[in-house]
């Protein structure tokens, strides 16, 4: 349905918004088709699929032709399939064809296949693309099963077709929100946006057509799917990708492709970094080179000072200088990118916080008061609001179109802004991200960010063989109370627990004038994530009030007696 005008979604191409993603492919393989632009790493080792510009083009254009044969310009089709160039060639091949691409989890994963029913059942799509041998593994929906279409059927026969030329407010894709707090939802991205959004990262990141980027995430997350893959494929630059598998099975595999590759851009959130510090070796990485690693970006959870102190410290001897990480803040409503600092300088870290930079080129991000609609003081903290035309014009809804969410937009000096639900401070030109107003912990009438408590106990000494922390009130009682689930990282079947478990509790009584009233060891993989990594806290501590938590050991702290401190 049409959409009111709006400053920052603007009816024509200008010059500085760029081109539509899909006229600067074409121009690509025009002018350098022979340039690979893709390779898939099977396994994170060997090169099992790779595609050229010229030859990227041409699959998008059939399976375009393919997908308007079966009537899908304008209906949303989602993508299900396994991380892999076939992934890419039928994301593209939607945007060509006018369809709405819907990025999904593989639909054989077992934890996708529940991902890819909600889905489903929110977006009622024309039209499915995952493996047919997958068919039986949808049927939970509460909706019809949409037809299932194979990617080699897509990608079949010769018909290429001209690719569909958009305007800036034609929907491109929906990208279905992690969850971690609420139900996904889908965020409707514009072509607009994308160009707007690719403009932005290639201005922060100072990235030319010689970049290069070796990727793990997966391809249904807007990092893995807009930053490391439309980025480098605007620039005309090369990409290489393995699974997040691959990655997880083995870290070594990532930092080895890097070298092998020549990458000088790639990233991670902060877990991803941390896992390479616990699980690589010297024997794993012999002769490792990662002095071409230019841009180290770090976003998509809370950037942690000491995990880019440890990553640094771990693999300098192997090239890497602390000023090539690029901590970054994003949202999916924004396309991908919001902010970010300037390459080649050392994040900037004030009390232990990491700056996450500042906008780029049209974007904008005010601080709000959570309760109103107007600025907070300089200095304070508060909601952080985003404008700019990288800004999705507003959420799915399969018999309207796109809905704008009015408790979320916010009007400033006639421009539109929207609320992300997370909080932060400008410190020294910095955007410092200090927690989600929905992870607020109200101890004794005090405000505390689950976020924080957590950093805490992870900056302990103790935690170093901790994988994650969960921090989260407890409902089930009267009285306020804290806690805190400490997962043991991946490897690690035994640790100190009981002695660990009380220097956290201990650590936290310290920083935050407060004792939680439990902790928790688990064992690694039982605090709940989302499919990007992200924490979920409420359906962790939903395990936790049901006495769902596999406990390895429960420290409940000793209470002092009224009127002595905490």
């Amino acid at each position: 349905m049409p959409l009111a005008p709006d400053p920052d979604r603007p009816g024509s191409w200008p010059e500085a918004l760029g081109a539509s993603l899909i006229r600067t492919l074409c121009r690509r393989a025009m002018s350098h088709g022979e340039r690979t632009a893709l390779r898939f790493l099977e396994r994170g080792e060997r090169v099992v699929d790779a595609a050229t510009y010229a030859e990227l083009d041409r699959a998008a254009r059939i399976v375009a032709g393919n997908l308007r044969s079966a009537g899908m310009a304008r209906k949303p089709v989602v993508i299900a399939l396994p991380q892999g160039l076939d992934y890419v060639r039928c994301f593209l091949g939607c945007l060509y064809a006018g369809a709405i691409a819907i990025p999904a989890p593989a639909l054989g994963d077992p934890r996708g296949s529940e991902r890819v029913e909600s889905i489903v059942d929110h977006a009622m799509p024309a039209l499915l693309v995952a493996d047919p041998n997958s068919r039986t593994r949808l049927q939970r929906t509460d909706t019809p099963t949409p037809p299932l279409v194979s990617p080699a059927d897509l990608l079949a026969g010769r018909h290429e077709v001209q690719p569909a030329d958009p305007s800036p407010d034609d929907i491109a894709f929906l990208q279905y929100t992690s969850g971690s707090t609420s139900q996904p939802k889908g965020v409707a991205i514009t072509h607009g946006n994308i160009a707007s959004d690719l403009a932005m990262i290639q201005t922060a990141f100072a990235q030319t057509e010689d970049s290069s980027t070796v990727s793990w995430l997966p391809l249904h997350h807007d990092m893995g799917l807009i930053g490391c893959v439309l980025a480098p494929l605007q620039l005309g630059a090369s990409a290489v990708l393995m699974s997040p598998l691959a990655f997880l099975q083995k870290p070594a595999r990532w930092l080895r492709a890097l070298d092998a590759f020549g990458a000088t851009t790639a990233g991670a959130p902060n877990f991803g970094y941390d896992m390479c510090v616990r699980a690589i070796t010297d024997a794993q990485v012999p002769n490792l080179d990662l002095s071409r690693w230019q841009l180290a970006f770090c976003g998509s959870e809370p950037v942690r000072a000491a995990s880019l102190k440890r990553f640094s410290d771990r693999f300098a001897q192997y090239g890497f200088i602390q000023s090539a990480f690029y901590p970054c803040y994003g949202q999916a409503e924004a396309t991908l990118f919001v902010t970010g600092g300037r390459p080649g300088h050392e994040p900037q870290i004030k009390d232990g916080s990491v700056g996450c930079g500042h906008p780029w080129l049209s974007g904008d991000v005010v601080l709000l008061d959570p309760r109103a609609a107007t600025p907070v003081a300089n200095g304070d903290v508060g909601e952080i609001a985003i404008a700019g035309p990288q800004v999705s014009p507003g959420f799915w809804d399969p018999a309207l179109g796109v809905r704008p969410d009015p408790e979320r937009e916010v009007r400033l000096s006639g421009r539109r802004y929207l609320r992300t639900g997370d909080l932060g401070c400008w410190r020294d030109g910095d955007l410092h991200v200090v927690g989600r107003l929905r992870t607020m912990i109200i101890i004794r009438g005090a405000n505390i960010h689950a976020e924080d408590v957590e950093r805490t106990a992870l900056a302990h000494p103790c935690a170093n063989r901790l994988g994650a922390v969960a921090a989260f009130p407890r409902l089930d009682r009267e009285r306020e109370g804290l806690v805190l689930v400490c997962e043991l990282a991946r490897g690690e079947a035994t640790v100190a627990t009981g002695d660990t478990a009380a220097a956290l509790a201990s650590a936290v009584a310290e920083a935050h004038g407060f004792l939680p009233d439990e902790v928790l060891m688990v064992p690694s993989g039982t605090i709940e994530r989302t499919l990007s990594g992200k924490l979920r806290r409420d359906a962790t501590r939903d395990r936790f009030s049901q006495g769902d938590l596999p406990v390895l050991h429960r420290h409940v702290p000793v209470r002092p007696r009224a009127g002595s401190a905490s």
